[in-house]
């Protein structure tokens, strides 16, 4: 799919993202691409290191341009891995309107600060004897 542009928003800020490079952004971002075709048959998501969705907010615009945004419902997870994805709405590949078929584009995302520490795991309580 033709990229016409890509970026994570926080604050008035824009980052630009790109499919090579996992780009450093802020837990409280939200997310636009622009294609350069009609791609009525796409969507755009949001996937943890673990491949888990990420349950958000998604908004399409198709014309000559497409516009896909996308809000996470929560804030991102600090130092953690996520993988913006545009794909097909049917299946892998994105269907443009005039019938061509693209690859998915994949954009790599790194949350900025440090990982949150794990909870200590809890202790079994011991039975007093009876």
């Amino acid at each position: 799919m033709p990229l016409a542009g890509a970026e994570a928003l926080q604050a008035g800020v824009a980052t630009p993202l790109s499919p090579g490079s996992a780009a450093l952004i802020e837990p409280a971002s939200t997310f636009e691409i622009r294609v350069g075709a009609p791609a009525r048959d796409a969507r755009l998501v949001l996937f943890d290191a673990q491949d888990v969705l990420v349950p958000a907010t998604v908004e399409a615009e198709v014309g000559a341009e497409s516009r896909f945004g996308l809000v996470p419902l929560d804030p991102l997870r600090p130092g953690s891995a996520y993988w913006l994805r545009l794909e097909g709405l049917g299946g892998r590949l994105v269907r443009s309107d005039d019938g061509r078929s693209f690859e998915p584009l994949v954009l790599p995302l790194q949350i900025t600060g440090s990982p949150l520490p794990r909870a200590p795991p809890k202790k079994a309580l011991k039975k007093r004897p009876g």
